[in-house]
C-alpha cells in the first residue's frame, strides 16, 4: 500500500500487456492501468479520509467532487478531458496530500487545492491556468461584493462624476451606477482573462463599458429608422401602424430612439434627417390641401394654408423631439447619445426640416434657452449643394455657421475631400458619426454586394495607454514600439472574446435593432445576433500623442508631427493586419476619453512621479489632438491634425476653441478651410446662460444679475454636455482643469 501511496508502481508498466482488448467494439484501459485503479480504490476503502470545509463542516473525501471542479476549469479552458485522465488526476491527487501531510487523514480545503493543481500542471498546463486563476473566486467574490459595496455607498453620498450627462442625484441614476457597479467587478472577476483586467486595473490599457460588456451589449451605432418607420413596428407589445404624417413621424422616432438607445451603450445616430421625414411632411400637406380644399376653399388658398400647417407640424415635431431628448432620461439613466445629421436634402420639405431644426436649436431650451445637450448636430457638406454662394442649400449652410458661435453644434462634416469623397461619389452618400466620432468603413452586403452604411454598429473600444509605454521606454523608440505590439495584441484578443460573447446574445435583447429593422439585417426573437455582427467594427483607441512625445523626445506633438503621424500609421497598420488574419473589421479609433483623462494621468503620475508636460497636469490629451493650452491659429491647428485624422478612420474629429458668438464670417472662413481638408470638424464656445435674468454669454458669474446660478455648457469630449448645471460642476476634476486650460484659436 506504501508503495503505491508514494506515487510508486507495483507493476512493471513494461512487463504488463497494454493491448486494448476489445469486446462488442468498445475500448477497455491497459491492463496496467486497470490493476492500478483496482488496487488504489482497495486501498481508499482502507483508509479514510476527510475533508474539512471551509465552514469547518467534516465529510468523506470525494473524487467526484474533484473531477466536477475539473471538469468545470476544463470548460472554461475548452479542453476534453478524458475519463483516463480525470481518474489519474484523483489518483495522484491523493498520493500527493498523503505524500505531503503522510500522518494525517483530515485535510483542509486549501490543502486539496494545492495538490489538484500540483497534479493538474502535469496532465493539462491549460486547465491548470484556469484552475488556479478560478480556485479562489469565493474570496474574490467577497473582494467584489466589498467593492461594489463601496461604489454603492459613493454613488449614494457623493454622487458620480464619470458621466456628465448623467445626474447622479436622481435615484433612478443611482439605481442604475450601483447596478453597473457590480457588473463591473462581476465582468473584472468573473468574465475577463485575469492577464487582461490586471493590465487594465494597471492602467496599461483601458478597456471601455466594462459594466455594459456584462450584459453582451453593443456599442454605437447607426440606426436604420428609415426601414424603421417604413414597415410600422412592434414597441413595448404595442403595434405602431404606417405614419400618415410630420408630427406623428418625430414623435415615434423619438420613442424609438428612447427605447433603443438604453438597450446599447454608446452613441446612437439617425441619419439624414431631412431625406427621412421630407416624405411625411409631404404626405402632411397633401392631407392638409385635400382638407381645406373640402372646406370650400379654392386650390391656391388651400395650398397656402397646407403649407403653413406643414411648416407648423415640423416645428412641433423638432422641438418635441428635441426636448424629450434633453428631459426624458432612457433606462439607463442618461439622456440617450443620440446624434443626427442633415443638410443635403435639396427637397422643398427636406430645406424646410432642415431650417426648423438649425432655429429651433437657435432658440435653445426653456424659458431661459438653455443650449440644448442632444441630438449632437451633424452638417453634412458638399461644395455643390451646401458649400458655396450658388449651390441650393447654402441659406442652410449660412443658418448653420450662425448656429455653432452661439450654440457649438453643428459640427461639420465634409464630403468634398478625403474618405466621405469616396464614399459619396460612389453611392451618393456619406457616413454620418455613430455618435460623438466613431465612424464605419466600407463593408459590402454579403448577398447582394452593395455598400452597407445605415443598420451597422460597433461592439467596443480598448484604449492603450500610450505615455506610459513612452514614460516606461525612457527615450528608447525601439522599446516603445515593443510595449505598444504587446498590448495592441492584447487588445485584439479582447475584441476576439467580445465578438463571441455578443454573438451569443439573442434577437430580443434589443428587438427594434436586431429584430425590426433597425440593424441592416434582422434575425429572430429567440436567434443569435452573430449574423448582425459581421458588419460590425471593434476598436484600437489611443490617448495622449501630445504627453508620449514628450516623455519620448521632450517636445510638444506640433515639434513632432512626423513621429504622430508614423505611430498613428503603424497602430492603424497593426490594425489592418489583425482584420485581415481573423476575418473581422477592427479599426483605429481616437479615443475621446472624458474620465479617462484624468484615469490614465493618476495611474502614470502615481508610478513614474510629475514629470513637466507629461504628468504634472491632472488631465491627459486626447488622441492625436494637440495640448489645450498650445498657442496656434486655427487654420495651423487644422493643418497638424490632418495628417493623424486622415489615418484614424474609426474614429476622428479636429476642434477649434472660439469666443461666444464669434464673428459669423471669420467663423465661415475656417469652416470652409476644414472642409476642403476633408477634416470632421467641431466649434468650442462656452455658452453660458444665466438662469435668474436669461443672459447669455461665456462667464461663471452673471455679468448683468451678478448671479451664481449659471449654467454652462461645453464641449465635453465629442459631445455637449454641462459643466456647470446651477453653478455646480458635473465634470472630474482632470476634465474641469482641461476646460480651465483651453485657449482660442483665434
Amino acid at each position: 500500500m506504501e508503495l503505491l501511496i508514494h506515487g510508486e508502481d507495483l507493476f512493471d508498466r513494461n512487463s504488463c500487456n497494454d493491448l486494448f482488448l476489445s469486446r462488442k467494439g468498445l475500448p477497455f484501459l491497459s491492463l496496467y492501468s486497470t490493476a492500478k485503479i483496482l488496487i488504489f480504490a482497495i486501498i481508499k476503502e482502507l483508509i479514510i479520509m476527510i475533508v474539512i470545509k471551509k465552514n469547518g463542516h467534516r465529510e468523506n473525501w470525494s473524487d467526484q467532487k474533484i473531477k466536477n471542479a475539473v471538469l468545470k476549469s476544463a470548460e472554461r479552458a475548452k479542453i476534453i478531458l478524458t475519463d483516463d485522465e480525470l481518474q489519474n488526476i484523483c489518483i495522484n491527487t491523493t498520493s500527493i496530500i498523503k505524500q505531503t501531510f503522510p500522518n494525517k487523514n483530515e485535510f483542509e480545503v486549501v490543502e486539496i487545492h494545492n495538490a489538484v493543481m500540483e497534479a493538474l500542471i502535469v496532465v493539462n498546463k491549460n486547465v491548470y491556468n484556469e484552475y488556479r486563476a478560478y480556485r479562489n473566486y469565493k474570496e474574490r467574490f467577497q473582494k467584489s461584493f466589498l467593492n461594489a459595496y463601496n461604489f454603492a455607498n459613493k454613488v449614494i453620498t457623493m454622487g458620480d462624476k464619470e458621466n456628465a450627462n448623467k445626474d447622479s442625484s436622481l435615484n433612478s441614476t443611482k439605481q442604475i451606477l450601483i447596478a453597473s457597479g457590480i457588473m463591473k467587478e462581476l465582468m473584472k472577476n468573473f468574465e475577463l482573462n485575469p492577464e487582461w483586467i490586471e493590465a487594465h486595473d494597471e492602467g496599461k490599457i483601458h478597456i471601455h463599458d466594462l459594466a455594459e460588456r456584462f450584459l453582451n451589449a453593443h456599442n454605437c451605432n447607426l440606426f436604420d429608422m428609415k426601414s424603421l418607420l417604413l414597415a410600422g413596428l412592434v414597441l413595448n407589445g404595442i403595434q405602431y401602424s404606417v405614419l400618415g404624417g410630420v408630427q406623428s413621424a418625430f414623435n415615434v422616432a423619438s420613442d424609438i430612439v428612447l427605447s433603443a438607445s438604453a438597450q446599447q451603450y454608446g452613441g446612437f445616430t439617425v441619419s439624414y434627417v431631412d431625406e427621412l421625414f421630407a416624405p411625411y411632411a409631404e404626405k402632411t400637406y397633401n392631407k392638409a390641401v385635400k382638407f381645406f380644399m373640402e372646406q370650400g376653399l379654392n386650390e391656391e388658398m388651400a395650398g397656402k394654408l397646407a403649407n403653413s400647417t406643414t411648416i407648423r407640424e415640423i416645428e412641433q415635431g423638432v422641438q418635441a423631439f428635441e426636448t424629450k431628448l434633453n428631459t426624458v432620461s432612457n433606462s439607463l439613466g442618461q439622456t440617450p447619445f443620440v446624434t443626427i445629421s442633415f443638410g443635403l436634402d435639396t427637397s422643398k420639405w427636406g430645406q424646410q426640416i432642415s431650417k426648423v431644426i438649425l432655429e429651433t436649436r437657435l432658440k435653445g431650451l426653456g424659458k431661459t434657452n438653455v443650449t440644448a445637450i442632444f441630438p449632437k448636430l451633424i452638417f453634412l457638406h458638399r461644395e455643390e449643394i451646401n458649400g458655396n454662394e450658388n449651390s441650393p442649400n447654402y441659406f442652410l449652410k449660412k443658418l448653420g455657421v450662425k448656429c455653432s458661435a452661439i450654440h457649438l453644434y453643428p459640427d461639420w462634416l465634409s464630403g468634398d475631400s478625403g474618405f466621405q469623397k469616396e464614399v459619396y461619389d460612389e453611392c451618393g452618400r456619406m457616413v454620418s458619426p455613430m455618435g460623438c466620432r466613431a465612424f464605419l468603413g466600407k463593408w459590402y452586403h454579403p448577398q447582394t454586394g452593395k455598400l452597407v452604411i445605415e443598420g451597422r454598429g460597433n461592439i467596443g473600444a480598448v484604449t492603450l495607454n500610450l505615455p506610459m509605454y513612452a514614460l516606461e521606454a525612457d527615450g528608447d523608440v525601439e522599446k516603445f514600439y515593443n510595449l505598444v505590439d504587446q498590448y495592441t495584441d492584447m487588445v485584439f484578443e479582447i475584441h476576439l472574446n467580445a465578438y463571441e460573447r455578443i454573438g451569443k446574445s439573442k434577437g430580443s435583447s434589443n428587438p427594434l435593432f436586431w429584430c425590426e429593422g433597425g440593424a441592416w439585417m434582422s434575425v429572430g426573437y429567440d436567434e443569435p445576433i452573430a449574423p448582425v455582427l459581421e458588419g460590425f467594427t471593434a476598436s484600437l483607441g489611443f490617448i495622449g500623442l501630445e504627453e508620449t512625445c514628450q516623455a519620448l523626445f521632450q517636445k510638444p506633438l506640433k515639434d513632432c508631427i512626423q513621429f504622430g503621424e508614423e505611430l498613428v500609421q503603424y497602430l492603424w497598420n497593426r490594425t489592418m493586419d489583425y482584420k485581415e488574419k481573423y476575418g473581422k473589421l477592427f479599426t483605429l479609433y481616437s479615443t475621446p476619453a472624458e474620465s479617462l483623462i484624468e484615469r490614465f494621468q493618476k495611474i502614470n503620475r502615481e508610478k513614474y512621479g510629475v514629470i513637466e508636460n507629461v504628468t504634472n497636469r491632472g488631465y491627459m490629451t486626447n488622441s492625436f489632438h494637440q495640448g489645450v493650452w498650445q498657442q496656434l491659429i486655427a487654420p495651423e491647428k487644422m493643418l497638424l491634425e490632418k495628417g493623424m485624422h486622415d489615418i484614424a478612420q474609426g474614429g476622428r474629429i479636429t476642434y477649434c476653441e472660439w469666443p461666444y458668438n464669434v464673428d459669423l464670417a471669420t467663423l465661415e472662413q475656417n469652416i470652409n478651410f476644414a472642409m476642403k481638408l476633408g477634416l470632421y470638424h467641431g466649434i468650442n464656445v462656452e455658452s453660458s446662460t444665466c438662469l435668474v435674468c436669461g443672459e447669455r454669454g461665456e462667464f461663471e458669474v452673471c455679468p448683468k444679475c451678478g448671479s451664481n446660478s449659471v449654467t454652462s455648457v461645453n464641449r465635453c469630449c465629442g459631445y455637449l454636455s454641462f459643466s456647470k448645471v446651477k453653478g455646480d460642476s458635473r465634470y472630474n476634476e482632470g476634465k474641469k482643469e482641461e476646460i480651465r486650460e483651453r485657449v482660442d484659436h483665434i
